[in-house]
Parts: structure tokens; sequence; C-alpha cells
């Protein structure tokens, strides 16, 4: 159960510290305390206080914490780093996306990383559609107002 978000965590800081940085330190920086953020808070609202979902096990664990922190932001920095410009590419980069994370999660349910109470998957799939939308705002944001 622990081992798959941890493996693409390690898998997600491999690619991050290989990949060609398209995005500067400061935009790094900034997203990955932005989707931490949101992923952080996401949780708490859903699953700590609307206890739509466990994740792990029921209550507060410290690695869950680590990887809320952690594991969206890296994937966060992963597409924005290579975010096409063009708009059908935009189409589809997004929705290549949208189903690798609602599959990626779907694994993390069978393998009962994540225990549904109420959560249904394709309410995911809407909070990813957006949240991926907000990222490509977020990294237009910040380019504008950078200088």
């Amino acid at each position: 159960m622990w081992r798959l978000p941890y493996l693409a965590l390690f898998l997600n800081l491999i690619i991050i510290w290989r990949m060609p940085k398209r995005l500067s330190k400061s935009e790094i920086y900034a997203t990955w305390f932005t989707v931490a953020c949101i992923n952080f808070s996401s949780d708490i609202i859903l699953a700590l206080h609307l206890k739509l979902y466990e994740i792990a096990q029921p209550g507060i664990q410290l690695w869950v914490h680590v990887l809320e922190w952690t594991l969206g932001a890296s994937y966060g920095i992963i597409y924005l780093n290579f975010l096409p410009t063009k708009a059908r590419s935009f189409a589809l980069y997004v929705i290549a996306w949208l189903v690798y994370s609602v599959l990626f999660e779907a694994v993390l349910v069978h393998v009962k990383y994540i225990i549904y109470d109420g959560w249904k998957l394709w309410y995911s799939a809407v909070y990813y559609f957006f949240t991926l939308l907000f990222l490509r705002w977020h990294i237009n944001y910040i380019r504008r107002n950078a200088k």
C-alpha cells in the first residue's frame, strides 16, 4: 500500500533532477509551494473534515502529510516543465495528464491506499481537470509578474 506512492515520488524526483529545465528556480519554488498547499488543504477539507475518503488509514499520519506536501507538487513541476504553448497541443497534453491522474488514483484505490467513503473517482477527474487548467494560469501569472 505505502510503496506505490513513495515509488512514484522517487521516480518523479529523479525525473525532475534529470529533465531539461524549462522552469526557473523561482517558478519551481512557487509552483511546489502552491500545489502542496492546494493538495494539503483539499485533503484536510475533503478527507478530515467532510470524511469523503481516507488516506492509508483513518486519522492523521505523518507519512501521509509528507506525501501530501511532495507527491502532487512533484507532478505539478513535471507537468509545467513540459507544458506546450499551442492550444491543440495543450488540449491533448491536458487530456493525457487527466487520464494518467485518474488511472493513478484508481490504482491507489485498488491497493487501498485511498479508501472512498462517499467520494467518486469522477469527482477526482473534475478536480484534476480544473487543477491542470489552474496550473497553466499559475505559471503564466508568475511569468507576467516576474518582471
